[in-house]
Order: C-alpha cells, then sequence, then structure tokens
C-alpha cells in the first residue's frame, strides 16, 4: 500500500514523512510516527495524471458574486467542472470561473458566457472548454451573472491536474 502511494509523488524532496497509524495505544489514541527514508533522498513530485478537486459552497448566490477560490503557483488544466443548487421554486445560477495572474484584471473565462444550473439533483457537469489551461501564479474566481428562483446554496467543485 505505502508503495503505490510512494508512486503517485514524483518531484519533492522527502527526507520524512509522518502517518498516522491505525493502532491505538493503552488509553486509545493513536500517535503520529515519523519515518527516515533514506532510499527515497531524490526528488519526487506529484504525478501530472492524479486528477485534484477544489469545491466551495455559496450560501443565497446573488447574480454579481465575485469569490476568490485560490492561487496556484504551479500551471494547471482543468479536466471536469460540476455545479449543483439547493433550492426550490425552479432555481437557476449562471456562473463562470476565470482566472488571470492579475486579480483586478478581468480574467480568462474556462468557459466562454458561464453555465447556468437549474438541477438540484445531478448537477451540471461540463466538460467542454474554452480556456482551460491555467497558468503558472493565477488567480482563480468565481462569479456568478444571473439568479432566479428560490436559490439556497450553490456547489461548484472543479477538477484539475497540474502541467
Amino acid at each position: 500500500m505505502a508503495n503505490k502511494w510512494l508512486s503517485n509523488l514524483i518531484g519533492t524532496k522527502l527526507t520524512e514523512f509522518r502517518i498516522r497509524l491505525a493502532k491505538f495505544d493503552s488509553a486509545g489514541l493513536s500517535a503520529d510516527r515519523t519515518f527516515t527514508l533514506p532510499d527515497l533522498a531524490g526528488t519526487l513530485a506529484l504525478r501530472s495524471d492524479v486528477v485534484l478537486s477544489k469545491s466551495v459552497s455559496v450560501e443565497t448566490p446573488t447574480n454579481a458574486e465575485d469569490i476568490s477560490l485560490f492561487y496556484t503557483d504551479v500551471a494547471i488544466t482543468i479536466t471536469k467542472m460540476i455545479a449543483v443548487l439547493v433550492g426550490s421554486s425552479t432555481p437557476s445560477v449562471t456562473w463562470t470561473i476565470r482566472h488571470s495572474t492579475d486579480r483586478s484584471a478581468t480574467g480568462n473565462e474556462v468557459v466562454t458566457g458561464g453555465t447556468t444550473t437549474t438541477s438540484m439533483t445531478t448537477g451540471s457537469v461540463v466538460t467542454s472548454f474554452n480556456d482551460a489551461t491555467i497558468p503558472a501564479n493565477s488567480f482563480v474566481w468565481l462569479e456568478t451573472t444571473a439568479q432566479s428562483g428560490t436559490v439556497g446554496q450553490i456547489n461548484v467543485t472543479l477538477n484539475y491536474t497540474k502541467d
């Protein structure tokens, strides 16, 4: 199991790591243990084919949200975006993901014109993009441009890989 986990790493220099053991001491508490890795003193980094994700939930979204999500210091590529609503009375939110090295700029849209989500069950799954490659040292943010019906929450998940 440890070898499979370690095989997903390439590029980060490791000399030790912490692991939570599934064993409990006499007081019923588990303990962290540090292991030295003399055989892995080389450089390791995350493999580029590993899919990562980040999610955000916005309570009672309006038609003018502008919410910073994260900053990436490495280039990434969006592979899928999923959004789902919590609400009633035919909820609808039009949203877009933007990115730029300058947060005060308009930014580039991952999907030009954004996506309208009305689903409260399976969500909107987006896999076709206009600008899915986000350069290193970029800010990523969520904007909403329309909202109707009763929307209690929108959740947006971004799946991506490191380039």
